[in-house]
Parts: C-alpha cells; sequence; structure tokens
C-alpha cells in the first residue's frame, strides 16, 4: 500500500509559516507609516520589529543626509542607543554597504578592513558579526539597515541576507513616501502661511481714494510676498501724511518685518512729528527689537493743502523726483542710512518743496533696477524719462502706466511708487456703475452696456470692439479662475471718465489674486484660451491690480485714453 504524502512537509511547513510572519511583519510596518507621518516614531519601532524577528542582537537604520556627505542614525534597538550619530558616507561597512548598494554580511567584524571599532570601544558592546542591506527606492541609495550578531550565537546566513533584503524593499519605499508626504505638508504650510501673510500685507496697503484726494499709489511684488509697503492718512487739520518702505531681504521673516514697519510708522505718523523727528522714533523702535541684521529704507512725510506744500525725510530710499511740466526736474538724494541699523548718532534731515503744477514722485529701488530684455537697468534717469513722457496724464493714470510699464520688464525686486500732487483739476464723471452675478450669460448685457459707452465717448469702430473684448477677457478671467466657474460669485463694475481717461473698476469678492503671477505670457508659447491677459496688455493704455478699500476681493484697474477719430 502507498503511503499517503502529507500536503506540506515538516520543512514546508515551517517555510509556510516564516513566510505568514514576514508578510505579517512587513503589513505591520507598512501600517505603522500609513498611520503617523512622525518618521522618526516609525523608524524606532520598525527598527525593534526587525531586530525581534532577526533574532539580532542589535539593530540600526543609517539614512543619508541632503548634502550626501553623512550617513546618520535616525533609529537603533539593542544595549546601546547610538540614534544621532554620524559617520561619513565612505566610513565603515555602513558606508561600504550604501556606497556599492549591496549586502554585506560579515562573519567576524574584528577582521574586516572597514569595520569601525570606536563605538565597541566606548561603550563595551561587542561585535562579532554584520549584516547590512541597502535601502534602495527607485534605483537610488536612501541608506542602510543594519543587523548585528545573532542573539543564539550563530551566524548570520544567506537566508538572512533573504529576509533583510525583503524587509528593506518595502522600508525604503515607505521611508520616500513618507518624506514625500512631509514635504507636501510643509508645502501646504507654507502656501497657506504665505496667503496668510500676502491678506495681511493687503490689508495695510490704501484703498483707492476718489479726486481730489493728493496722493496715489502702487505696488507690485517680484515674489509671492512683497518687502515694500506704503501708506497715507488725512489728520484732522486737512494734512495728508504718507510713507513708503522697503524690507531688506525676502520670505516670511521680511514680510513680518514689513507689517510690523508700517504699522509702527502709520501710529507714529498720527502724532504729526517733523518727519525727521518721525523718523527718529521709528528707528529707535526697530533697533530695539531688531530682526535677525534686516532693516528698512523708509520715506515719510506731509502734504500741507494750505501751503502746497510738502515736507518729507528719506531714509535709504531713491532719490525723491519733483515733475512739471514748466520747470527742471528736481532729484533730493537720501541723507540717513535706513532704519533699524544704528540707534544713535544719526540725524533725518527734512526737506520740502511746493508743488505748484508739479508733483513729488517717491519711489523704492525695483523700478529703478527692473531690467528690460537687453538686460539694462532702468535707472533713475529711465524713471524721469517715462514720467516726463506722461506729464500730460492724469496723476493715477500715470501711476498705472509707470506701474505696467514696469511689469513688462524683469524685476529683482519689488517695486513701489507714491505720487504726491494736487487733483482739483481731476474730475470723475461715472458712466457705468453696477453690480453683477459671476455668470457668462450676463456677458451680453454687459457688452451692450459698454458699447454704448465706448461709442459715446467718441471711440471708432476698431477700438470699440477691441476695448468691449478686452472687458470681456478680463471678467471672463474672473468667473474662471477667480471664482473657478461657481455661479455664486458677484462683480462689480464702474466705468468712470477722469479728464480724457476712461478708466474701467473691475471689482470681484473672491480670494486674493497675487498680481506680479499675472503678466502677459510669451506669444510663442501660448495656447489656446491664455490670450486674455496679453490683449488687454495690447489694448489697455494701462492695467494693475490694486486693493479694495475694504481689503478684500481683487480691483483691476484698466485704462483707456480717449482718442477720438478724425472728421471725414
Amino acid at each position: 500500500m502507498t503511503e499517503k504524502k502529507t500536503f506540506f512537509s515538516t520543512e514546508d511547513g515551517q517555510q509556510s509559516a516564516g513566510t505568514l510572519q514576514q508578510l505579517t511583519l512587513l503589513a505591520d510596518l507598512t501600517q505603522d507609516f500609513v498611520n503617523t507621518m512622525n518618521i522618526n516614531e516609525v523608524l524606532r519601532r520598525a527598527v525593534k520589529r526587525i531586530r525581534d524577528y532577526m533574532n539580532a542582537e542589535a539593530a540600526s537604520i543609517f539614512l543619508a543626509d541632503k548634502n550626501e556627505q553623512n550617513l546618520i542614525c535616525r533609529a537603533s534597538s539593542g544595549p546601546v542607543d547610538i540614534t544621532d550619530m554620524s559617520i561619513k558616507i565612505d566610513s565603515g561597512i555602513i558606508g561600504r554597504t550604501y556606497l556599492e548598494g549591496k549586502c554585506q554580511i560579515i562573519e567576524d567584524a574584528q577582521k574586516d578592513k572597514d569595520f569601525v571599532c570606536h563605538v565597541d570601544t566606548l561603550t563595551g558592546f561587542r561585535t562579532h558579526s554584520v549584516l547590512c542591506s541597502p535601502l534602495i527606492s527607485n534605483d537610488q541609495t536612501i541608506g542602510v539597515i543594519q543587523l548585528l550578531n545573532h542573539q543564539d550565537n550563530t551566524l548570520f546566513d544567506s537566508r538572512d541576507v533573504d529576509i533583510l533584503r525583503l524587509l528593506a524593499t518595502p522600508l525604503a519605499l515607505a521611508i520616500v513616501n513618507a518624506r514625500y508626504t512631509l514635504e507636501f505638508v510643509e508645502q501646504k504650510r507654507l502656501k497657506k502661511e504665505l496667503t496668510l501673510a500676502r491678506r495681511l500685507q493687503r490689508s495695510l496697503l490704501p484703498g483707492r481714494q476718489d479726486p481730489p484726494f493728493p496722493v496715489v499709489g502702487s505696488n507690485l511684488s517680484a515674489n509671492e510676498v512683497s518687502g515694500d509697503f506704503y501708506d497715507f492718512f488725512e489728520l484732522n487739520n486737512g494734512t495728508v501724511g504718507f510713507f513708503i518702505g522697503d524690507v531688506s531681504g525676502k520670505g516670511l521673516d521680511a514680510a513680518m518685518l514689513m507689517v510690523r514697519a508700517s504699522s509702527l510708522l502709520r501710529w507714529i505718523g498720527k502724532d504729526q512729528l517733523p518727519p525727521g523727528q518721525w523718523l527718529a522714533k521709528a528707528n529707535k523702535e526697530l533697533c530695539e527689537k531688531s530682526s535677525r541684521g534686516l532693516f528698512v529704507c523708509a520715506a515719510v512725510g506731509y502734504y500741507h493743502p494750505k501751503t502746497d506744500t510738502v515736507t518729507w525725510s528719506n531714509a535709504g530710499l531713491p532719490p525723491v523726483i519733483y515733475m512739471c511740466p514748466d520747470c527742471d526736474t528736481e532729484t533730493w538724494q537720501a541723507d540717513a542710512p535706513p532704519l533699524g541699523i544704528k540707534a544713535s548718532s544719526i540725524s533725518f534731515n527734512q526737506q520740502s518743496k511746493k508743488l505748484n503744477k508739479g508733483g513729488l514722485y517717491l519711489l523704492t529701488d525695483g523700478l529703478t533696477d527692473a531690467r528690460n530684455e537687453n538686460n539694462q537697468r532702468m535707472e533713475l534717469a529711465g524713471v524721469i524719462q517715462h514720467i516726463r513722457s506722461l506729464e500730460s496724464e492724469a496723476p493715477e493714470v500715470r501711476i498705472g502706466k509707470l506701474i505696467t510699464a514696469t511689469r513688462r520688464n524683469r524685476l529683482n525686486d519689488d517695486a513701489t511708487l507714491i505720487l504726491i500732487e494736487k487733483r482739483h483739476h481731476l474730475t470723475d464723471h461715472i458712466l457705468l456703475n453696477i453690480r453683477f452675478m459671476a455668470d457668462p450669460c450676463e456677458l451680453k448685457k454687459i457688452r451692450q452696456q459698454v458699447e454704448n459707452i465706448v461709442i459715446d465717448v467718441g471711440f471708432n469702430a476698431s477700438q470699440q470692439q477691441k476695448i468691449i473684448l478686452a472687458l470681456d477677457e478680463a471678467i471672463t478671467n474672473i468667473i474662471r479662475h477667480a471664482y473657478k466657474n461657481t455661479d455664486d460669485g458677484e462683480i462689480e463694475l464702474a466705468i468712470l471718465r477722469q479728464n480724457s481717461t476712461l478708466s474701467f473698476y473691475l471689482r470681484d469678492f473672491a480670494p486674493e489674486v497675487y498680481d506680479s503671477s499675472i503678466k502677459p505670457r510669451d506669444l510663442s508659447q501660448l495656447q489656446p484660451g491664455q490670450m486674455g491677459i496679453n490683449f488687454i496688455d495690447t489694448v489697455m493704455d494701462s492695467w494693475e491690480f490694486a486693493t479694495p478699500k475694504d481689503g478684500y476681493g481683487n480691483l483691476l484697474i484698466m485704462k483707456k485714453e480717449i482718442v477720438k477719430s478724425a472728421p471725414h
């Protein structure tokens, strides 16, 4: 009679049980990485479980640093805790495993030429046998897992190598995935912080004032968070205070200093101290609470309507410019260093100028440092030349065109500009002021209303169609990108005639759009549906984003000079 064979032999049963244990361990390790983003804590648990499963006396995981110069122990388990120990990338058996990307099995560590014995010497631990496996993900070695000494005094064998390699693969993948997750979370955190900082900064910028308010300004950011700021405010005696500033450095530290400096200058300016004393007090406050070597270039001053005079003081900004159609250009250099560097022995001198028919321009160096296609700086002379070409324009139009021209260049720094000028000659005639839903179905009605206006003010047929299409593109951009095609948003449109300029004020209530990221694109690389900003830039004489008076949403201001057709 033939003897029946069992489905598994004893050896097969042991192997199946071992495989099941390995799969269970793999599943548990993977679940650990899924359940938490604390890599160090998961690695500590993982290295202990692998050490127990492999019946080793000690185990550790080393990961390469960002520069791939050192291997740092991120977790260890055994009689000696070597967590945070660092070794050179080419040092020891661990370094050899990392560089070769191959498993290393050492029967007698003391005889290995690469064995580093100083840990044994310092701790009293005795290393006999060593088993190392590289941690590899996407063909890139990111670290090494090391086991020391079988607890039953036997040597590691080829089966141990296979098991450790099996465990190392998902472990490396889990580490890489955890890093990606952490990087993603960190990016989202930074994006949220930048959004909050951006929103806070924009809330500090002044809203548009209707004429004849004597100060107009604008800000164009080179990066996501601006280090420039400006503000103006009316005092109880009719005097108007103003300031403009530029914080050194980039990033959140500079942004926070910008918020602090802007608030501080506004608070001090309300006391109506002379400009020099205003800066001196701000300088003392900033020096007492310095921000990691950052400093603030700033100019402050007052416009006195009764005497038509501006007084100001400049600490570190580019020269102040005075321009008048009937006189020569004047400039004044800053005669004091930036704020926040030195608290004592600094005097902030004061200048004064009667405006008459001219205007006083204060600016940050983002304008003078803007580069054209040939990498040439605009310089102060270029700014003056550009202003001179716009002298016939209304103040608000001049500022808008200067910012638009600067936007077309390459910005290396934030660009901010304010203009102090009497505006009694400027009158606003409101031709349209409506609010409508952000719905494409509204566009036909809006187009008809705009068409009636551009016909009435005297644009020819070609100009009429271009203006209507530009406004259509702007509204469509709001619907698609600001409101993301939701149908519950609202849009406000005001069209004003300001002397010989037709101004379009298009406002939404969506989350803030960062204006430096919206600019004309390279026409050679445009895809269908990406012509909007380029078309607006071509049709309109100037366009810019401004801060609504309530600090919420987005305000797009577009201006077009009224050029009537010649009579036939």
